[in-house]
């Protein structure tokens, strides 16, 4: 996972997958709409699951296995605290919510399941976990830059929705930059044991 030509595609597919995120999301909530689940949060972590899960899981393939459990923890993780926030107010239980604070969450529950996927093949899973939270805060932080970056330059019309869709899309290459940086790391660490006579040159310790 170390090599050049892995960690580009990993943040190719990292970036195409959450721009097919957003796509998916418009369908997911007309979708919601039809089953009368309108303004539901669901879809976005749904969606997102889905698109990041796909790419990522595809990128993953001939490494030895794992791909199909990447996918579905991928999309579970990030849609859990979406869905639990529509529950809470299906049940009457008034939640804050944050989409900000949302995404980091399913970084954090997606990362942790993730991390059960890589055991076997890096030491220090718990930094994946770090990594993929730091990421996904990172990449939802767009959302808030575009509106920022409306507010304080007035752009309207085309010109506008262009620039607020470009600062959005560019968060799955945030995203693909920080994972892909810290599979680097891990990769560096592997999980069969090392000869004694070959110390370990990047320092890495067991989990």
């Amino acid at each position: 996972m170390a090599q050049p030509e892995f960690l580009a595609r990993w943040i190719l597919a990292t970036w195409l997958g959450w721009l097919l995120g957003l796509v998916l999301i418009m369908p997911l909530a007309i979708a919601g709409e039809w089953i009368g689940t309108g303004g539901a949060q669901g879809p976005v972590g749904v969606g997102m699951g889905i698109g990041v899960g796909l790419m990522q899981a595809r990128a993953m393939r001939g490494l030895g296995g794992g791909a199909d459990q990447w996918f579905w923890v991928t999309c579970i993780g990030l849609a859990l605290p979406f869905v639990a926030n529509d529950l809470a107010g299906v049940a009457s239980v008034e939640l804050p919510y944050s989409l900000l604070a949302s995404v980091a969450a399913g970084g954090a529950l997606a990362g942790g399941m993730q991390a059960l996927v890589l055991r076997h093949r890096v030491r220090r899973t718990w930094w994946w976990v770090a990594g993929s939270t730091v990421g996904w805060s990172l990449a939802a932080s767009g959302a808030k830059a575009a509106d920022l970056l409306q507010r304080q330059t007035g752009l309207r019309g085309a010109l506008g929705a262009l620039a607020y869709l470009g600062v959005v899309a560019a968060g799955g290459l945030v995203l693909g930059l920080v994972t892909g940086a810290i599979l680097r790391s891990l990769s560096r660490c592997p999980s069969l044991p090392q000869s004694p006579r070959r110390p370990d040159s990047a320092g890495c310790q067991a989990r």
